[in-house]
This record gives structure tokens, sequence and C-alpha cells, in this order.
């Protein structure tokens, strides 16, 4: 008979061999993906780091497989250790995250990002970001001047299925009839907003994974504790 109950074993071994899988397709991707154009253009320490998640993942989720299929208490002891480190590093970067979500979207609002947006520099990026956003103009098509860009067209199907989506070319200016009506700073910020509120559902997500993963090791760790407490005071009464 098994020091731990088979009901919380299988349970933690499931939950580890679950991560287990994700650090495995993680590495697979990152493998496939090298040489591809897209992870080229990624930062090298963007990589790295998605490197040392996947590995750590994987790595720890395969000592916690380890740790219940023996019933070692010391490795338990040890992936406590890791999910008590991994909760204080997502508490960590949740306040960070919700910190810096404030003044990063006031940055993005400010009038002085938007002198920034309207330079001659920017113009290639700003049609890149209308292309893609569905946008005219970073405050609005009168960023172009008088002369609009193709990318700001909207098609005649986002007319008649969403009024909202586009407008008429207004009066003296040239380019496409029909423009889009939202400027790409409402746009942008849309989907930085979404960018931090999905951070932080993942951060959250990870922290309480953390904490659930360190109540099973610790009421393993109390199990193994508590059968070896119990099969040595049988020795000592059988002794006597």
């Amino acid at each position: 008979m098994g020091k731990i109950n088979s009901c919380l074993k299988a349970v933690f071994i499931s939950f580890n061999s679950l991560f287990s899988a994700v650090g495995l397709m993680l590495i697979y991707g990152l493998v496939k993906s090298a040489g591809m154009s897209e992870m080229e253009r990624m930062d090298a320490p963007s990589v790295i780091w998605v490197w040392v998640f996947a590995i750590c993942m994987l790595g720890i989720s395969m000592l916690g497989i380890h740790a219940a299929r023996t019933e070692n208490k010391s490795c338990l002891k040890v992936f406590a250790g890791f999910m008590g480190i991994g909760m204080i590093v997502m508490l960590i970067f949740g306040i960070a995250v919700a910190v810096l979500k404030k003044p990063t979207i006031e940055n993005f609002q400010s009038d002085e990002f938007a002198k920034i947006m309207k330079s001659g520099d920017a113009k290639q990026l700003l049609e890149t970001l209308q292309k893609h956003l569905q946008c005219c103009g970073w405050t609005g098509v009168e960023d172009w001047g008088t002369s609009i860009p193709h990318s700001c067209r909207c098609p005649s199907s986002y007319g008649k299925l969403e009024t909202a989506e586009c407008k008429s070319m207004p009066e003296g200016f040239t380019g496409p009839s029909d423009i889009y009506s939202k400027s790409c700073r409402h746009a942008f910020v849309y989907y930085v907003e979404l960018g931090f509120k999905i951070s932080l559902g993942i951060i959250f997500g990870f922290f309480v994974i953390a904490v659930i993963g360190l109540i099973i090791a610790i009421n393993m760790i109390h199990q193994i504790s508590h059968h070896s407490s119990i099969g040595q005071t049988a020795l000592a009464l059988r002794a006597y």
C-alpha cells in the first residue's frame, strides 16, 4: 500500500503531465520555428526567455511526476520550493504589469506621442497600422493633410455590414472615397489594454496553479511523514 492517497497522486501526476506536454510543445515549436523569418526578427532575449520558460516548465513538471510516482519526500520538498518561488515571481510580475498599465496607455494617448506618429519617419509605421488595425491616421484622417493614402480605404462590404466602420472622404481631400472612421490611436490603445488584461489573466492563472501545486505537494509530504511515523511507532511497539 502506498504512502500517498491514490486519488491525490493521480490528480498530481495528471496535473504535471499536462504541463510537461505544454513544455514539450513549446520546445518543439521553438525548434521548428528556429529558421523562420518571424523568429529571426524577434529579439534574442525574448527567444531566450521563452526557451527558459519552456525548459523550466518541463523540468519542474517531470520532477513532480517523479516525486509522486516514487513517493520521494525530498523531491516533493524541492517541487514545493519551486511552486513557492513561482508564486512569488507571478505576484511580482502581476504587480509590475498592473502598475505599468496606466502610464503605458497614457503615454500612447499623449500629445507628444501623437507628434512622433505624425512625423515623416513614422509614416511607414502608421500605414502598416492602418492596414492591420483598419483605421486612418493616428488621431484622425487630418494627420495626412489633404492627401489620404490608399491604406485608409475602407472596403464597401464594411459599410454594408457595419456602418460605423466607414465614412466618406471629407471634402477638399484626395484619396479613397470611403475611409476608416476610427483613429489608429483608439484602435492601438484598445489592443494594448487588451494585451495587459490577457497578461494579467495568464499571470493570475499561473499564480493559482502554483498555489494548487504547493498545497497538493505539502499534503503529500504530510501523508508520507504521517505514514513513516506510524511505521516507526509500530516497529517500536514490536521491539518493546
